[in-house]
């Protein structure tokens, strides 16, 4: 009788303490408390914190697809029919600093011509703060006074130099009275036509390219005011600026034009004695001109025009209907002409490219 007891009450304590144990086990396994995305909204729409710190984060881009028709505007050749794609994400981390806000930016893009014709690169890699700006990206002879009008083909009469890596100090905000400046490598090549070197490259020699620039609009959009930019390349020992005004009349209506000068065009700095070409000043000619309008139709439809003349006689139009198929999806058909001279050579090219883009 002792050892049934005995044996009763062991089994009974076996099973309390196994019992125990797996409640146990049950607790440990549970899951920690799931961290969920906060919106921040220190910095305007998407931005995100990155769980864990203060830092916030968008994640942006588009897709792009593109079809030409008819003579390519840059130098006449005949497209046919001819498609492009590009997809394109952005990233902008930014967060507050005792010196403000510290800005870093990423975009990254990848083309596809045909399918043997593909390329994924870095287009633009930053970090901002108080003013500065270090990395590589559009040089700021070009977004300084926004690049040119909303159009696609907007840059047969050339305004700018490829992106490169850069240096620069800007004071001031978008509204008002703002100055830059800034150093420069260049970027890109350009063909000389001649042996033995005809490829030559705009990167900067011993000593970066200098940049520097005054503006003032009246708001943040840019709608209204007026932008000068200069830069000295000092491998073709060159300079060159650009003078751009903008008006909006009121909302239906928009116009600018811009206006560039390079000093030294014709010169003879390059390999055996050819032509050097400013990284400042990528128009042909001692000047070139650029304008153009926007007309808001309604709110999901825009006309864009534009004309550019350069020196040496080349002259380039376009026209364009933007049309939001709904948000955050456009259509838009152009169709360019331009009327050859000079060093490009002679005779017209017109043609046309429709675009499809969606932005996220």
């Amino acid at each position: 009788m002792a050892i049934r007891t005995l044996l009763l009450t062991s089994t009974a304590a076996l099973m309390v303490s196994t019992g125990a144990y797996a409640a146990d086990a049950i607790v440990a396994a549970e899951p920690e408390p799931m961290e969920y995305v906060r919106v921040c909204d220190a910095f305007g729409t998407g931005y995100f914190y990155i769980p864990g710190t203060q830092t916030c984060l968008k994640i942006g881009g588009y897709v792009r697809f593109d079809s030409n028709y008819g003579e390519n505007p840059y130098d006449g050749t005949s497209n046919g029919w001819d498609a492009f794609t590009r997809g394109t994400l952005t990233f902008d981390a930014k967060s507050d600093t005792e010196f403000g806000t510290l800005d870093s930016f990423i975009e990254l893009r990848s083309d596809a011509n045909n399918s043997t014709d593909t390329n994924t690169y870095l287009n633009a890699a930053f970090i901002e703060i108080a003013g500065f700006r270090a990395g590589y990206g559009d040089s700021r002879y070009d977004i300084w006074l926004n690049s040119a009008g909303n159009i696609i083909n907007d840059d047969v009469i050339d305004y700018t130099g490829d992106r490169t890596n850069q240096v620069s100090y800007v004071y001031g905000g978008d509204a008002g009275f703002a100055a830059l400046i800034g150093l420069e490598e260049g970027s890109g090549s350009y063909d000389t036509g001649f042996a033995p070197t005809p490829t030559v490259s705009y990167d900067g020699a011993d000593f970066p390219h200098v940049i520097g620039g005054l503006r003032y609009f009246t708001n943040e959009d840019h709608d209204t005011g007026i932008a000068f930019i200069g830069g000295y390349d000092t491998e073709a020992e060159a300079f060159g600026g650009k003078v751009r005004v903008d008006v909006k009349f009121n909302d239906t209506f928009s116009a600018w034009v811009m206006g560039g000068y390079q000093s030294d065009w014709d010169n003879s700095k390059g390999p055996g004695g050819t032509r050097r070409l400013n990284y400042y000043g990528p128009w042909s000619g001692d000047w070139a001109a650029w304008g153009g309008f926007a007309v808001k139709v309604n709110e999901k439809t825009s006309l864009n025009a534009q004309a550019a003349y350069e020196d040496d006689g080349t002259f380039a139009g376009a026209l364009n209907v933007e049309y939001m198929v709904t948000s955050m999806l456009k259509l838009q058909p152009e169709i360019n002409y331009t009327e050859f001279d000079g060093v490009r050579g002679n005779g017209s090219a017109i043609g046309g490219t429709i675009r499809l883009q969606r932005n996220f």
